[in-house]
């Protein structure tokens, strides 16, 4: 196995290398482990893939950004070679006979399959083939980050927060570690919700579509995290609520870091979601943005799924990125919207986020049974 590491692993590797060894520079290493010391530079810098061995049990401690079978480079060479008899070919034919030549080999193999074979059958197991490379790929991918989620416990500060009369009076708690349940408000807030520092006001508000996710779900996650009791209610296009609250606005702003006024491009995800390096905690707070800013539609012909999020900050963009690769997932970036293309990516979503809105809950089971079919 051929191994790609992040700059600072590198550094990290070839630093205990040398004191294992007990040598100083790199010239001396090479001769130590018996290997050129030009390959071992291009190894050193990430201009080649190293070998696995070389790692031994360090791996848990090092960041692996990719991962190739030994003869990979092989294969690349067979390509190449490919491309350098077609270039050949080229030249020999010409451009225009080239390119009918090709075609007519095309048809020919296409014809003895389509002989052989139903036409169904064939396209079915083309199908069916690509399917499986892009599980490979997920699994691949969240297997390089294994060692990324070390499920850290973090507490949080609440002691410079200040509380008002009423929130005394209304035995306002808070939560003093980050937990799924406070991740996922997180998320939801991230999405609908809004800070103000006139009167320490915080709102959260979605369509009137979304008045029983609500009145159901978040009416009770508020409940558990703060002990408030919120009043849920139907405004002229939207459905939510309203708090004013010292001891919650401070603990969003002054804990979390929430900005109040205008969100667009000033919200991120919190440090404490992202030191948690905590996969439920990660899965909780992307399922609150999705939950408010994400949708789920049927592209061609309504057959072939896309989720997407949209969020008017590509801080959070990016981090949302990065945390769903961790995870696995193969998200497409483009401005502020993350797409998620495929069955492959629908199913795990499904089994491994999910949802706790009603309308997108069942939007993924109609997008499971679809393409089920």
């Amino acid at each position: 196995m051929r191994i790609l590491l992040s700059k600072k692993s590198r550094e990290l590797l070839f630093n205990k290398l040398k004191e294992e060894y007990n040598v100083k520079n790199l010239k001396e290493l090479s001769k130590n482990i018996k290997v050129p010391f030009k390959t071992l530079q291009k190894w050193r810098y990430g201009e080649l893939y190293l070998p696995d061995k070389l790692i031994g049990t360090k791996e848990s401690s090092l960041e692996i950004i990719d991962k190739k079978e030994d003869n990979w480079g092989a294969k690349k060479g067979g390509i190449i070679g490919g491309k350098k008899s077609s270039l050949n070919l080229i030249k020999k034919l010409g451009k225009e006979k080239y390119s009918q030549v090709m075609k007519n080999r095309g048809k020919k193999i296409k014809n003895t399959i389509w002989k052989r074979y139903k036409k169904e059958e064939v396209l079915s197991l083309i199908k069916l083939g690509k399917l499986r490379k892009r599980e490979e790929m997920c699994k691949s991918l969240e297997l390089s980050h294994e060692s990324f989620f070390t499920n850290n416990k973090i507490a949080l500060d609440t002691s410079k927060v200040n509380w008002s009369r009423v929130d005394k009076k209304k035995e306002l708690i808070l939560p003093e570690k980050m937990s799924k349940e406070l991740a996922e408000e997180i998320g939801i807030h991230l999405g609908d919700g809004c800070l103000s520092l006139g009167k320490n006001y915080f709102s959260a508000k979605g369509t009137n579509l979304e008045v029983e996710y609500y009145q159901n779900y978040i009416k009770s996650l508020y409940k558990k995290l703060y002990n408030l009791n919120l009043n849920v209610k139907q405004f002229d296009s939207v459905s939510g609520f309203e708090i004013y609250s010292k001891g919650l606005f401070e603990f969003k702003n002054k804990v979390l870091g929430i900005p109040y006024g205008e969100k667009v491009e000033r919200i991120e995800i919190p440090k404490e979601i992202l030191d948690s390096k905590n996969k439920e905690i990660y899965r909780a707070c992307i399922r609150g943005i999705f939950d408010t800013d994400g949708c789920i539609y049927l592209s061609k012909e309504d057959t072939y799924p896309v989720l997407s999020i949209t969020i008017k900050s590509k801080k959070l963009i990016d981090q949302l990125e990065d945390m769903l690769k961790k995870l696995g997932f193969l998200p497409t970036k483009y401005k502020w919207s993350l797409y998620l293309n495929g069955v492959i990516l629908l199913k795990k979503w499904v089994n491994e986020i999910n949802s706790n809105n009603p309308i997108k809950k069942e939007q993924l089971e109609e997008a499971i049974k679809v393409v089920d079919l």
